[in-house]
């Protein structure tokens, strides 16, 4: 009963502390918790025997079996961090399933070497050598990062007198390189129209007596105030759909009736000379939010209308796939290098300047891919050439009829529902790029 009502009470605890620290110290806890559990029914065993009790085998002893309390195996391999058990030496004794996931080793590999051994990485020896307590993050190498801890134990346990938690920062740190990457970015885009902005307006209030300058002032000011705030809107657009604020009124949507819809909408962007043709193999609807797809349509068709010759083609096609649509936008402009076509959908990313002409705020793509991802399409640029080939996917539509995708959801690929029909079939072509959220 005693033991019972400690487990209870080093449970609670540990709850608590999940609930009020940050997770790496949450894990320490929890760590701590299973520690303190384990010596408090060694102690409990101890005080609750009756006497007379054999012997105790030595600790040294080969063939000495430990009790069932004494190995929480279950325990260590429930908690989300990598655990490492080490003894004065730094010799591991006993690690986790984290630890073994997160070091990319199997387990046995682990326990009975040297930690420079388990690891190969000598910071985290260095860790445990000169910083006990002390949070420190480490380049494991392969891109991925940890926040290693060393907590010393107030006693023993399994041959181990301290414990090393390891908490997977690499994402966290993609995260973070991201959100520099936009706030650097995003100067860099508005400073260029508020820059523009606030040299034509010094002008014009220093005074322009010439009539028609002063009018093409104005046209201009204006024209860099508009793109200011498209630049602001595109931003704030992106946000809600990558933060899966907005929800999607999903239906079944007809692809030769989005392609000409689409056409007839980028018409007064045709440049003279310049034409637009529809290609479209299929009768198979397909499930899409309507205007966000035309969406994704008008901003591959800006794109490649902004790259094409005076005399150029643009097509926009839908093939038929398995339980999919591909669509497609073709352009006869330079096309798109090879190392840029993994990067074309980042935001603020323009490419060369073959395909960087005119006021693009370089959101567009990034806000396509947004939208085709939350659908449960895939997104790309295709290796044909002459010219660039941008391609995107719809789920085939499986005849509920339409419905609303809530704001946090994402269609999955392969599933059995309405909008769920897609599934993860092959790029076209070999060197073809896909990019999925």
């Amino acid at each position: 009963m005693t033991r019972l009502l400690v487990l209870v009470a080093v449970a609670a605890l540990a709850a608590a502390v999940a609930a009020l620290t940050p997770p790496v110290v949450a894990a320490i806890g929890s760590a701590a918790a299973v520690v303190a559990i384990g010596l408090t029914f060694r102690r409990s065993s101890e005080v609750e025997a009756s006497p007379p009790q054999p012997a105790p085998p030595e600790p040294d002893a080969p063939d000495a079996e430990l009790p069932s309390w004494a190995l929480p195996r279950e325990w260590l391999d429930a908690l989300p961090c990598g655990l490492l058990l080490l003894d004065g030496e730094l010799l591991v004794t006993d690690a986790n399933v984290a630890a073994a996931r997160l070091l990319g080793r199997p387990r046995g590999e682990l326990v009975g070497v040297s930690l420079i051994r388990a690891t190969r990485d000598h910071n985290l020896v260095q860790v445990a050598r000169e910083a006990p307590g002390v949070p420190r993050e480490v380049d494991i190498g392969d891109g991925r990062v940890v926040l290693a801890t060393v907590t010393q134990l107030a006693e023993p346990l399994l041959g181990a007198s301290r414990v090393m938690a390891l908490e997977d920062r690499t994402e966290l740190q993609r995260a973070q390189r991201a959100r520099s990457d936009l706030v650097a970015n995003a100067s860099h885009e508005l400073r260029t129209p508020v820059t523009a902005a606030l040299a034509l307006a010094e002008t014009l209030e220093s005074g322009v007596a010439d009539e028609e300058r002063r009018r093409d002032f104005h046209r201009r000011l204006t024209a860099e105030v508009m793109r200011l705030s498209e630049i602001v809107e595109e931003l704030l657009h992106l946000s809600r759909l990558e933060s899966r604020t907005e929800e999607f009124a999903v239906e079944e949507l007809d692809p030769r009736e989005l392609l000409e819809t689409a056409a007839a909408r980028i018409e007064p962007l045709v440049k003279p000379g310049q034409s637009l043709a529809i290609e479209c193999d299929t009768g198979t609807a397909v499930d899409g939010d309507r205007e966000r797809v035309l969406e994704v349509l008008a901003n591959l068709l800006d794109n490649a209308l902004r790259v094409s010759p005076p005399a150029g083609v643009v097509t926009l096609a839908a093939l038929g796939q398995v339980r999919e649509v591909q669509f497609e936008v073709r352009d006869q402009g330079p096309g798109i290098i090879s190392r840029d076509r993994s990067r074309v959908f980042e935001r603020f990313y323009t490419g060369d300047e073959a395909r960087s002409e005119g006021q693009n705020t370089g959101l567009g793509l990034a806000i396509a891919r947004n939208i085709v991802t939350r659908l449960g399409g895939r997104i790309w640029v295709s290796d044909r050439t002459p010219g660039a080939t941008l391609c995107f996917t719809l789920p085939a539509a499986a005849g509920e009829g339409g419905f609303t995708l809530p704001a946090s959801a994402v269609v999955a690929g392969g599933g059995s529902t309405a909008a769920g029909a897609a599934v993860k079939g092959a790029s076209e072509g070999a060197g073809a790029e896909t990019l999925e959220g």
